[in-house]
């Protein structure tokens, strides 16, 4: 430790190292050893060298393979539950990546490493309390995860390692593959939501984009009719149905809800979007704008439009 203080004192890496190694060298080469080796150069070494040893091992446990244990127990040892509890969280969620187990196997080694993060945060106290409610959520949202996978015997509902918003998703989805399950699966979708306190307009947008990329647009005009005024608005449905190749009579129906004088805009953007020139005209002149009469002009391709454009300008 004294070698170490004159070589932090003149600060130089090398010799840094070579006293911390000289250190390990003189201990024995057994679990005792190793454990008198991490607690000597936390407790005894100048800070200098206990950062170099915690960088080192860090470094060594983010390599492909690379053990994380080590560089936990030095944060560990140094009270720093958050950094411990973090990289023990970040180990579980790569396992993917790097472990060559099968995806049953895999997914219990993580959830058993969440939980090993989660007891790291509880040790942390108010500090950690939100960490610890991350995690604790993530270990339940892994188990509905395989509840509904038993449930509907498909990989593709909550595939494993998915997000929240990809579970939700993909169980929406679902009703294409299975119609005869479409409303289970909303209510399981619905379920899922409110457990994990998912904001109403967040779940509206995944809500439309999983069942107009999945093609059940009976399903999507229904959830669009089931609130007078949806939360999110009208566009995204219209959105969603001229994105879909849908007709000009579906696309209409949506845009046609919407009746408020702050629409307008929305609704000119809209026609745009389908290439409905003539219905974006009419909303140009309706909002008495002459630069989007002339966009309309120089977009359309029809001669009976740019001469009624020409007639507005």
């Amino acid at each position: 430790a004294d070698a170490a203080a004159v070589a932090c004192r003149a600060r130089d890496p090398d010799l840094i190292h070579t006293t911390m190694f000289a250190y390990e060298q003189g201990l024995s080469n057994n679990d005792e050893g190793k454990s008198l080796y991490f607690s000597g150069i936390i407790n005894k070494f100048p800070m200098e060298a206990v950062n170099m040893f915690t960088t080192y091992y860090s470094r060594f446990g983010e390599l492909h393979g690379g053990d994380a244990r080590p560089s936990i127990n030095i944060l560990l040892r140094r009270q720093k539950h958050t950094e411990a509890g973090l990289k023990m969280a970040k180990k579980a969620l790569t396992l993917r990546s790097t472990s060559t187990l099968g995806e049953n196997e895999r997914e219990k080694e993580k959830v058993e490493a969440l939980k090993e993060a989660s007891n790291i945060f509880d040790l942390g106290g108010k500090d950690c309390a939100f960490q610890k409610t991350c995690t604790d959520e993530q270990i339940a949202l892994i188990a509905d995860q395989e509840q509904l996978r038993r449930s509907y015997g498909s990989m593709e509902v909550a595939p494993p390692s998915s997000s929240l918003t990809s579970t939700i998703m993909s169980i929406l989805k679902y009703g294409a593959v299975d119609p005869r399950s479409a409303h289970r699966l909303q209510a399981d979708a619905d379920r899922i939501a409110k457990k994990y306190k998912v904001p109403e307009k967040r779940q509206w947008h995944v809500k439309v984009r999983a069942l107009s990329e999945s093609g059940q647009w009976a399903a999507l005009r229904n959830f669009a009719d089931s609130r007078a005024k949806p939360p999110i608005g009208i566009k995204p449905f219209a959105l969603a149905a001229i994105r879909g190749g849908k007709g000009q009579v579906e696309i209409t129906l949506y845009i046609d809800r919407m009746t408020d004088r702050s629409d307008g805009e929305d609704r000119y953007d809209l026609f745009c979007e389908a290439g409905m020139w003539k219905k974006a005209l009419e909303e140009s002149v309706r909002l008495g704008d002459g630069r989007k009469i002339a966009h309309v002009r120089s977009m359309c391709n029809s001669p009976d439009i740019q001469r009624l454009c020409d007639k507005y300008i």
